[in-house]
């Protein structure tokens, strides 16, 4: 510092420096979680853990929009069962899910029908549950190749009478943000920035395809210059991996905990997450043989608060949804209230 400065001068400057660092203020936070089910019924335990972590946003996945083979016409499936009234308080978010058959196989000409069709059963939907959405959410990972089709269903999307008045949302995977000047920003008021699944699921060995804090940061070095308001999904769920004795990747068991791996007579524990089967069985439904490998996959709260930490400090705006994915019982009970308002306060 130049040695005219004088005192005053210093103190002046200093007390600038705290005004702009009041002025920005901390960021607001709305708390919520993704319910993925097809039968949505809150338990009793999951409406406490909602109630006490503050949480009143709900995003519900509403409908799949699949490909028909039969009809060569893309449909809803897994249609969503509302099993009970949508309480008071929440705010409840419809989400539609995509899936790249459906729209790599639609013709640019079935777009307009495409969108008219699916806001119909939408608005259908919503009317059943008796809610009044002020946002929609569409769930698609796009890329390069389907950019052009999926930019313009969302912009038939948002002619649609129901639409209007409605922020319109769409998920945005990590590899869209890093390479964003390429696969393009969609037309959309504000995205979702999924911050799981983040590794390669084929790769055999002792890694971590849901949470990878070191993959993270090299999705995200640009993140910051990412030109759509985002908000945030962080992962709660777990699942284990199946490869064959070739260790070549063969599908997801779900539903499977870390503990149900500790049956000696099926398993061996072969490292710090990988169990080799011992023999040809039938477990839980799944047909396994001998010498697969089973590779369980976990959110651990140090690597959860590490990835809050990581892009806390690179998301802009000052506002932001927090949503952790999902809302289940068997999910939410690995973590204690604590951790979770750790991870909201990274954000904050």
């Amino acid at each position: 510092m130049p040695s005219n400065v004088t005192l005053n001068q210093l103190l002046l400057i200093i007390c600038f420096m705290g005004m702009a660092c009041n002025n920005h203020g901390p960021r607001k936070i709305t708390k919520g979680f993704y319910y993925w089910k097809t039968n949505f019924k809150l338990s009793n335990f999951e409406e406490q853990k909602l109630d006490s972590l503050h949480c009143n946003t709900i995003y519900i996945r509403f409908f799949d929009i699949d490909w028909n083979a039969a009809t060569y016409e893309p449909t809803p499936v897994a249609i969503s069962n509302i099993k009970q009234p949508l309480q008071k308080g929440f705010s409840f978010i419809p989400v539609i899910f995509i899936t790249q058959d459906a729209l790599n196989k639609t013709s640019p000409y079935q777009l307009e029908t495409l969108a008219k069709h699916f806001t119909n059963l939408l608005y259908e939907k919503c009317v059943q549950a008796r809610i009044a959405p002020t946002e929609i959410q569409i769930d698609f990972d796009w890329t390069a190749n389907n950019q052009v089709k999926y930019f313009q269903l969302l912009k038939f999307c948002k002619k649609q009478n129901f639409f209007k008045g409605k922020t319109l949302s769409c998920t945005i995977r990590l590899h869209q943000v890093r390479s964003f000047k390429t696969v393009g920003i969609p037309p959309v008021d504000k995205g979702l920035l999924m911050c799981y699944n983040m590794g390669n699921l084929k790769l055999p060995g002792n890694n971590n395809s849901i949470l990878d804090v070191n993959a993270a940061e090299r999705y995200l070095d640009n993140l910051q210059d990412y030109p759509l308001p985002l908000d945030v999904a962080l992962p709660l769920f777990s699942w284990c991996l199946l490869y064959d004795n070739q260790n070549r990747f063969t599908g997801i068991l779900r539903d499977v905990q870390e503990s149900d791996l500790a049956n000696n007579s099926i398993f061996y524990k072969r490292a710090k997450n990988t169990y080799l089967v011992n023999t040809d069985t039938l477990w839980k439904g799944y047909n396994l043989q001998k010498n697969e490998t089973v590779r369980y996959e976990n959110c651990a709260a140090p690597e959860l608060y590490k990835l809050a930490g990581l892009v806390a400090k690179k998301i802009n705006g000052p506002s932001c949804s927090l949503l952790f994915y999902h809302c289940d019982s068997t999910v939410l009970s690995k973590y204690n209230n604590y951790e979770l308002e750790k991870i909201y306060h990274y954000f904050n």
